[in-house]
């Protein structure tokens, strides 16, 4: 048995979670090949920092996608960024921070406020809890992660306004996609499981979100979505 386990939430509509920094994870993972032990978390609260995805390995527990990967690089010495120059790796996380620090907020609000989108996060992102249970911690969830949004400022504009910031962002990674079959060239990096991680999550599940035509406006960004899908996880094309 492998001595690193990973932990992850649930997923649906075949991905294999539903959580983009989990999806983000298990990408690199299979990138990479190392060899690990997946574990489907009901929540995220058992993790070192209470949220999803986190890892044990030899005695020792991990949280934040992002902290797992640098440590997993190190550890095992596989790094899918090696071919970046300085230049790249500065470029790849800017597009690690748009993902992740602001159109990961429009998913979110799409997810958790958008009344028709309820009932399917309700069966699907919390579907692993026992009803009894999810009665009473689903609308509690609701609310945090609603002052979760305003405290990051996202909840705070109007729908119009999310949707305006959302298509500057996809626009901006279309344009940063070009015609490469990869964010930096012929090389599959951690970028492109960063920008999968989320898209998918748009792309592929059953919330309805603005954001869906969106992607579908940049024909790079689908080939490019149906691309990762066959190279990482053809199992699910």
């Amino acid at each position: 048995m492998s001595a690193l386990k990973v932990y992850h939430l649930p997923g649906a509509w075949g991905l294999v979670t539903v959580s983009p920094f989990c999806l983000k994870l298990d990408s690199f993972l299979r990138m990479t090949g190392i060899e690990h032990q997946s574990i489907t978390a009901t929540t995220p609260f058992p993790g070192p920092k209470k949220k999803a995805p986190w890892i044990e390995y030899k005695g020792q527990a991990l949280g934040d996608s992002t902290m797992i990967i640098d440590f997993l690089k190190s550890e095992y010495g596989i790094d899918p960024d090696a071919h970046l120059s300085d230049a790249e790796r500065g470029t790849a996380l800017a597009i690690q921070r748009l993902i992740e620090e602001n159109l990961y907020w429009a998913m979110v609000y799409d997810r958790w406020q958008r009344d028709e989108n309820w009932p399917i996060l309700k069966g699907t992102v919390l579907g692993s809890i026992p009803a009894p249970v999810r009665m009473v911690l689903a609308p509690l969830a609701r609310r945090g992660v609603t002052k979760q949004l305003a405290g990051h400022g996202m909840g705070l504009h109007s729908p119009a306004e999310i949707e305006a910031i959302a298509a500057k962002d996809i626009g901006a990674l279309a344009g940063l996609l070009g015609n490469g079959p990869w964010f930096f060239g012929s090389q599959i990096s951690t970028a492109d499981a960063a920008v999968y991680s989320l898209l998918a999550n748009i792309a592929f599940v059953q919330f309805n979100s603005p954001m869906k035509a969106m992607i579908e406006g940049h024909s790079g960004l689908t080939d490019w979505l149906h691309r990762f899908r066959q190279e990482v996880y053809p199992e699910h094309i």
